[in-house]
């Protein structure tokens, strides 16, 4: 039996260099998310003189522990002195306010209870108790699973509403000249909840020009449109508005959000447009024109015994500036004879939350925060009556990203 040579072997050659960068012609199969962000390391202190909390996981100098989804709120509990101590509880707690004319309701989101010691346990209590609770994600509202709302307080006028979240911690101790009754001395820090939301997808960068984008990449814009009418006494045919804006309609509070906004319709009847058009939304001589915006609205509202009452307040005013992309914006509206043809007019624009917005939109039963991008016309004549379309949208605390939120 004759047995074969095993064919010669040569070294391989060096495995290449890997890098997460892409070389030209390559892309990307799979992508697993990172975390954003290295969770904080501050710790956060309130000091009586018997007791000390200390809660960790805080970013450093904030006035009150914040918290997001499913947090954990951990810590120590440092005594000052353990001696004639009956027990020490631990009270994790969210409570939902809302009041309208005199009328209030007060309801208890959770409340969790631990005894963190106590005499029956039959050994001394410690100086030092390490602690550690798990945020609820939901709260039962009317029956069903509800996020739970975020910190928030309503301005001072219209309904009141107040949604906090405090941890609280209870030492007992017998009285002094009834040693058979207790004395409770309880210590509160407010808590905030700030649970982080974004996005599910980006949208275009603001600096790309509508026109360009609106015809290589239509589905990145979602379109509002509506009719205008005049007074029949002017005898001007309607106008059509539309308003485009990114179409994924949830925007972060720090977002600038893009939109263009195009009026069409017969060049008589863009007349009392044209001077906005030219100054970019200022009106020199407000008699004789009218008065177009584009801003953010956001409306909190209470429900009290199925009565529904609501205020609301300009989030964010839009910046405008006449379109001037492609030759016929609106300065085709000029080249036009009277009545001849359509026109139109063209204005690029950016909306942003004013800084002292820190809250997201949210919904309740009871409490809701909403929010919506608003287009309104102020009338002089021609116009039948004052025009003000609002457009649903909603605000979330984080941009877009692919990073994955801790």
């Amino acid at each position: 039996m004759s047995c074969e040579c095993v064919p010669p072997y040569t070294p391989s050659l060096p495995s290449p260099s890997y890098s997460t960068e892409l070389l030209p012609g390559e892309r990307t199969v799979e992508h697993t998310r990172r975390a954003s962000s290295q969770p904080p390391t501050g710790i956060y202190r309130r000091i009586t003189d018997t007791l000390t909390i200390s809660l960790k996981d805080q970013r450093p100098g904030s006035i009150h522990p914040i918290y997001g989804r499913g947090g954990v709120v951990r810590g120590d509990l440092i005594l000052r002195t353990t001696n004639d101590l009956r027990s020490v509880t631990l009270k994790l707690e969210g409570l939902l306010l809302v009041e309208k004319l005199g009328v209030s309701i007060t309801t208890n989101l959770f409340s969790m209870t631990y005894i963190m010691w106590n005499t029956s346990e039959g050994r001394p209590c410690p100086q030092t108790i390490p602690f550690a609770v798990i945020l609820p994600l939901s709260f039962e509202d009317e029956g069903r699973a509800c996020h739970l709302p975020p910190t928030f307080e309503s301005s001072d006028s219209g309904p009141r509403a107040i949604c906090s979240y405090s941890l609280t911690v209870e030492l007992s101790r017998p009285r002094q000249f009834l040693p058979f009754l207790r004395a409770s001395e309880a210590v509160k820090v407010p808590l905030i909840y700030r649970p982080r939301s974004r996005p599910h997808m980006p949208m275009l960068p603001s600096d790309l020009p509508f026109m360009f984008t609106v015809k290589s990449s239509p589905e990145e814009w979602h379109q509002i449109m509506w009719t205008v009418n005049m007074s029949h006494a002017s005898s001007l045919d309607p106008v059509q508005c539309f308003l485009f804006i990114p179409s994924v309609q949830i925007y972060a509070l720090s977002d600038t959000i893009p939109f263009h906004l195009q009026i069409l319709g017969s060049p008589t009847s863009l007349l009392p447009f044209l001077e906005q058009s030219q100054t970019g939304g200022v009106t020199s001589n407000p008699s004789s024109a009218v008065t177009v915006r584009v801003y953010l609205l956001r409306q909190t509202g209470v429900i009290i015994h199925g009565q529904n009452i609501s205020l609301s307040r300009v989030l964010g005013e839009g910046k405008m500036e006449p379109s001037q992309c492609l030759p016929w914006t609106h300065h085709a509206t000029q080249q036009h004879p009277l009545g001849e043809g359509l026109g139109f007019l063209d204005w690029d624009g950016e909306l942003r939350c004013s800084e002292d917005a820190t809250v997201a939109s949210f919904i309740t039963s009871q409490l809701y925060v909403k929010d919506l991008i608003v287009l309104s016309i102020t009338p002089q004549e021609p116009l039948k009556l004052a025009v003000k379309h609002c457009h649903p949208i909603r605000i979330v605390t984080d941009p877009w990203s692919d990073e994955v939120i801790t």
